[in-house]
């Protein structure tokens, strides 16, 4: 097995500046290329030739996934426009539908987000635990579980903003 840490060391500068252009989007190069790292760490090769090569075609897959994914979200911000636009003739189907729909969307925005802000997201929205009770389940103080709240509220609207944006209509 590699030393991971020496590999990290000796490429992620050049495969993070590598996402960076093609993502347009540091924070984007910066999660994809860890991503990188912890794809390699769980399934790297006794020995690796050009690593580099075996860098790219990991984090060229997850770019892959990653467009994938965000195709399937806009397709479906699409759909829930349709169905709202016809809202005074929506039947109950529609209506179950249009909710399946957004659960599914927001399901994929959550799985983005690390573990603990996704958990007490889910803590409070769907188990209608306060930011106390949140606290005391995941082991963290008050303060941090209202700044885990705040970062998935902010990155799932920037990320219906962006799909919007996209050319979704509103």
């Amino acid at each position: 097995m590699p030393d991971i840490g020496l590999l990290y060391h000796q490429h992620h500068g050049w495969l993070f500046n590598w996402l960076r252009r093609k993502l347009l989007c540091p924070q984007d190069a910066a999660d994809l290329s860890h991503d990188t790292f912890v794809r390699l760490i769980t399934g790297a090769p006794p020995q690796l030739v050009e690593p580099r090569a075996y860098l790219l075609v990991i984090a060229s897959r997850l770019l892959i996934n990653r467009n994938q994914r965000q195709r399937i979200e806009r397709e479906a911000l699409h759909s829930v426009a349709v169905l709202l636009e016809g809202r005074d003739r929506r039947g109950p189907e529609q209506v179950v539908g249009a909710r399946d729909l957004l659960s599914r969307v927001l399901h994929l925005l959550l799985e983005e987000l690390p573990e603990k802000p996704r958990r007490a997201f889910l803590l409070a929205r769907l188990d209608g635990l306060g930011y106390r009770a949140i606290g005391e389940r995941l082991g963290v103080s008050e303060s941090s579980v209202k700044q885990y709240l705040a970062r998935c509220l902010a990155h799932c609207h920037e990320r219906l903003y962006d799909a919007l944006e996209q050319g979704c209509p509103a």
